[in-house]
């Protein structure tokens, strides 16, 4: 595969299909968003953060590809971070089209600092270190549009004569989807498929359940679709099916909580006590995040309990350290 660039921060990929290179103001450098033409109709796969830069770059890619204001007939959102829907709202307002996202994004918004430090504080951070953890939460600064919809998952989405199949992938992100074209064999892997590697999940401020074993789960889904194109939101375009990228992100996932699991005491620990040891270098709501994942996922396997705000031991490990729940 050869991109065509249209400009300093677009390719055409194929006929219609257009990859769009966005500047992000984090630690990350970049974030892709995708523009798919059929029949006059114009699909926006994500929008980019609500940053100046980005929405400038956005606007020019646009213009060069030759979408005039208002030409956009849908955004759709592959979910609700910052990076990818931050800037929607502005993004509608100039370029238009309907807003999609799935409904478990929609209803999920971004916890305050407030209830960040009360997370904190469950996960045993020190009360002197707790304001700073929770202010450097993945915090949502976005605006969505005022009438974004609900995704429905069940229905093919269609662009022209494109048929988009919905694939829910959650884990990294609740409502978390994927869109395969199903003539072309284009898959829009959103943040499923990541270029390096990492454990790409977190239970943070305000989210429940088990993303750790949601994310095991989707990736096991999406490494069986069949595509000639994997189109992931950060890094390059990969020719062929997602298989063995997906397999890459499995054995980091697993072995990450093969590397988690040790580091709960006998005598149990909390959640930032086993965050410190595994990366003494961070010490930041993201870490304690994925960590916290990897724990209430070793939990729900069997592998520990959890007393308070203790992690322990459970089974063999338990048993020797005397400390099982029993």
């Amino acid at each position: 595969m050869r991109e065509a660039s249209v400009c300093e921060n677009a390719w055409q990929l194929a006929p219609g299909l257009y990859r769009i290179l966005l500047p992000l103001p984090g630690d990350v450098p970049f974030v892709s968003v995708f523009l798919v033409e059929s029949e006059g109709r114009r699909l926006l796969v994500d929008a980019g953060p609500l940053w100046p830069t980005a929405l400038r770059a956005l606007g020019r890619a646009l213009k060069a590809i030759g979408v005039p204001p208002g030409g956009i007939d849908t955004i759709l959102l592959t979910h609700r971070h910052p990076d990818h829907a931050g800037g929607s709202g502005p993004v509608q307002e100039r370029w238009g089209g309907r807003t999609l996202l799935h409904p478990r994004d929609l209803a999920h918004p971004w916890a305050d600092e407030a209830a960040a430090r009360a997370w904190a504080a469950d996960c045993g951070v020190p009360p002197a270190d707790a304001a700073r953890v929770a202010r450097s939460r993945p915090a949502g600064r976005e605006r969505l549009p005022g009438d974004v919809l609900p995704l429905e998952v069940r229905q093919p989405l269609r662009v022209g004569r494109r048929t988009f199949e919905v694939h829910e992938a959650p884990g990294h992100c609740p409502g978390q989807v994927l869109l395969r074209e199903v003539g072309e064999g284009w898959l829009f892997a959103a943040d499923q498929i990541v270029e390096s590697l990492a454990p790409n999940v977190w239970l943070g401020p305000g989210l429940s359940g088990d993303p750790f074993g949601a994310y095991l789960a989707s990736l096991e889904r999406v490494r069986g679709l069949e595509a000639t194109l994997v189109l992931p939101s950060h890094g390059m375009p990969l020719e062929g099916g997602p298989a063995a990228a997906a397999d890459r992100q499995l054995g980091f996932a697993r072995d990450y909580l093969g590397r988690v699991l040790p580091l709960v005491e006998p005598g149990g620990s909390t959640a930032w006590q086993v965050a410190e040891r595994l990366q003494p270098e961070r010490r930041d709501a993201a870490a304690l995040a994925e960590v916290l994942a990897a724990l209430e996922h070793l939990a729900r396997r069997g592998d520990l309990g959890r007393r308070g705000g203790l992690w322990l031991p459970q089974g063999r490990r338990g048993a020797e350290g005397g400390e099982g729940l029993g």
